[in-house]
């Protein structure tokens, strides 16, 4: 295996091309089809959208806001004929993408269009889910929650939320709170808490960090989906491709290590062979480097941190030899690239989701910042890692708590978060499915969540959800969970048909404000979320009413963004609240014009670091499962979207494909393309194998987001979910899942 793989700069652009411009998904079909065969307008020689050939006046407008598509929150122009959006491009007045945009973002008006998306209000009767008003199924929805309230149970309701951020969030901790309810478990529960745990054990902020890529001359990305898994894709696509147009100082060095030539090494200067989950290991080895040449910024250790003997006797051991055992990365190499971070700064080590995706995940956060602090990179200007900013949004009035929310509230948490167990979590989605089985909860909410596929150990899920008495989802699609569980559907608009704020994941360094606005008439009888939980809060009366006492959703956003103008230091400034909200809707995004100041850090150099676990015997289960988000529908929220469906998970992948990947020797029994049984000690499953030979022997690696049983026609059928391998469990500490973590073996296909 060629551990070093230099990469030309040509291809490395070529490649970054196909995300930061305007992403023509190229495998299109040719002709053009009538709407009825192609709903999506698939067919290049037509617009993208359905009744096209209907046009008459052509009478056109463009409308701004934000993607949805990712927590990037992107800023995009939507093009607008005859009420129809026919288009999305990218916000050139958006300092996040500055008219970039990803294909997920294009992808957005197949959302939008989705021959498969929910109507109207469902109501569950004899088992199947049939057409319903809205005045009756929110009643029904009301009359239920009313009940449990009545009863003393408000505890009893359990919100789950696939979303973290945002005002949308926040209004259901709200309304969760004025129920009587500590039951919120929302999108802290996934890996990206691990990132925003470890950021506020080392600095305090819970919050993932920004990089400054643009201020940087050399980055060194620790099994980083910098193209895939990471939130700032489209950002570092624009940024590193601005860079590599430009010459000596002024074009930044990207090195990725990974386990495998994905995405980020075609598109990197240099691939380091990684063995995965030892990310850590090659940080603390970097920084053994750095404190033995004594090439370390004194100041910064001297003002940042503690501990730094203590840091300094604990790290000793990781030798260049001992550092490329544990990595596979060569001694040399690992000494080589220490120099370099050092002698090219400003300098920084980069990680994302996929970077913690093991049970290290937080002890390998902590040495990734260690090794930044020692290279001057935290907090330090241009090149370097900063804490996130928030943009100073007002607050809501504080909550009416009545004596059933205040006896409600003071229940233990079903998920165990900031419990002993887990005493950093905020949400723990992988231990609800055992406090499930021991006694369900009475009423389940489901916004953006669809824990029947997207959870480990889906069947177990599904199981245990089968036991609640009362389950409502505002999905806009038939997901697993909605079409088998919900016993009433409230189907939310669309991002390009509702009103929300896009609270940017991560921002700049600097605040960030972007807005959601209708850019078209909404398609169906769809509702806003936020106008039905504040429509419930005013049926269910009493405190939750108080504490819900909006007319609607926009109207509580604007409470909180008039604060905006009354900081007085954005990009918007008027004389009155009004014209502010005005144009801050026509704009899209507001921006803290001040810029970002360094703050002052502290931080306990850490002293401990583990190997990755892996779950299972290991002769009986030879191989270990790596999982990842591929670059189009992630972890399953865009398999509904063929555009995305098309896009190439990996170099060399065909669209729509799903495949496993090994390295030849940890298959030599297998014929390449044969369907092969793939199974764990908790599932199996069978799909087709393809050799790579630059990934780690040992290992499996498989896309995550196919294999669904619902989720409309586009998603149905196609591939697997890996999810079904997946030991159970939540990761000590941050209770996050650990997707990387479970031994397989190969054998012969069920048929």
């Amino acid at each position: 295996m060629n551990n070093d793989d230099k990469l030309s700069r040509r291809r490395a652009l070529l490649g970054l091309g196909a995300l930061g411009g305007a992403v023509a998904v190229a495998s299109c079909k040719s002709e053009w089809a009538p709407p009825e065969q192609d709903p999506f307008g698939l067919a290049r020689n037509k617009p993208y959208v359905p009744g096209a050939e209907a046009w008459s006046t052509g009478e056109e407008a463009f409308a701004t806001s934000s993607c949805a598509q990712c927590p990037a929150g992107c800023g995009i122009r939507v093009r607008v004929v005859e009420g129809r959006a026919v288009r999305i491009d990218g916000n050139k007045d958006n300092p996040l993408n500055r008219g970039g945009i990803g294909p997920r973002g294009i992808a957005g008006l197949q959302v939008l269009y989705d021959p498969d998306r929910i109507t109207g209000p469902m109501i569950r009767r004899s088992g199947k889910l049939v057409p319903a008003s809205w005045e009756e199924a929110t009643s029904l929805v009301a009359k239920h929650l009313k009940a449990l309230r009545v009863q003393g149970k408000a505890h009893r309701l359990l919100i789950m939320s696939g979303r973290e951020r945002g005002m949308m969030n926040d209004l259901f901790h709200r309304f969760a709170g004025a129920f009587g309810s500590p039951n919120v478990v929302d999108g802290r529960g996934n890996r990206s808490s691990v990132l925003a745990q470890a950021m506020e054990e080392a600095f305090g902020s819970f919050e993932i960090p920004n990089y400054d890529w643009a201020g940087a001359n050399y980055v060194l990305a620790l099994e980083a989906g910098l193209l895939e898994d990471s939130c700032q894709a489209v950002y570092f696509a624009r940024v590193a491709a601005e860079r590599k147009r430009g010459s000596g100082a002024k074009r930044t060095k990207i090195v990725s290590a990974g386990a495998a030539f994905d995405l980020s090494a075609f598109n990197a200067d240099r691939w380091l062979w990684l063995i995965p989950g030892s990310g850590g290991a090659l940080a603390l080895g970097l920084c053994r480097e750095l404190l033995a040449t004594e090439n370390y910024d004194q100041v910064a250790i001297g003002a940042q941190t503690t501990g730094l003997e203590a840091f300094r006797a604990a790290v000793e051991s990781f030798t260049p030899e001992r550092v490329a055992a544990l990595t596979g990365t060569p001694s040399d190499t690992v000494s080589k690239v220490a120099r370099q971070l050092w002698q090219n700064r400003p300098s920084f080590a980069f990680i994302d989701e996929r970077s913690v995706a093991f049970s290290n995940g937080r002890e390998t956060a902590l040495a990734v910042f260690a090794l930044n602090t020692l290279l001057g990179a935290v907090e330090a200007g241009e090149g370097g890692m900063r804490l996130a900013a928030s943009a100073p949004i007002a607050a809501w009035p504080p909550i009416a708590v009545d004596p059933l929310a205040e006896a409600g509230g003071n229940v233990p948490r079903m998920d165990g978060a900031g419990t002993a167990v887990f005493p950093r979590a905020r949400s723990v989605q992988e231990s609800l499915v055992d406090a499930m089985e021991k006694q369900a909860p009475e009423v389940a909410m489901l916004y953006y969540s669809n824990p029947t596929y997207a959870r480990h150990q889906p069947a177990r899920w599904r199981a245990a959800m089968a036991k609640i008495p009362f389950v409502v989802s505002f999905s806009p699609f038939l997901d697993e969970s909605t079409a088998e569980l919900a016993h009433v559907v409230l189907p939310d608009h669309t991002y390009l048909e509702r009103y929300e704020d896009a609270t940017p994941a991560p921002s700049l360094g600097r605040a960030v404000m972007g807005i959601r606005k209708p850019v078209v008439v909404p398609l169906y009888d769809t509702r806003s979320s936020g106008d039905v939980v504040i429509e419930l809060a005013q049926a269910i009366g009493g405190s939750v009413a108080k504490s819900m006492p909006w007319r609607n959703f926009k109207e509580a956003m604007d409470v909180r963004l008039v604060g905006l103008q009354h900081a007085d230091r954005g990009s918007i400034r008027t004389s009155n609240e009004r014209e502010f909200l005005a144009e801050l809707y026509s704009s899209g995004v507001w921006q803290d014009l001040a810029g970002p100041e360094p703050r002052t850090v502290h931080f306990a150099l850490p002293t401990t670091w583990s190997e990755a676990e892996w779950a299972g015997d290991s002769k009986q289960w030879p191989l270990k499962l790596i999982l990842y988000r591929p670059l189009g529908h992630s972890v399953g929220g865009g398999a509904n979207q063929p555009w995305l469906q098309q896009l190439r998970a990996r170099p060399g992948a065909k669209p729509w494909e799903h495949v496993a990947h090994v390295h030849p020797s940890s298959a030599a029994h297998v014929v390449e393309g044969q369907s092969i049984r793939i199974a764990s000690q908790w599932g199996d499953l069978s799909m087709p194998i393809r050799f790579e030979k630059r990934m780690s022997p040992g290992f499996v690696a498989i896309a995550l987001g196919r294999g669904h049983t619902e989720y409309g026609r586009f998603a149905k059928g196609i591939g697997v979910n890996a999810l079904e391998l997946v030991a159970p469990g939540a990761g000590k500490i941050t209770g996050a899942s650990v997707l990387c973590g479970t031994r397989v073996r190969l054998g012969a296909d069920h048929a």
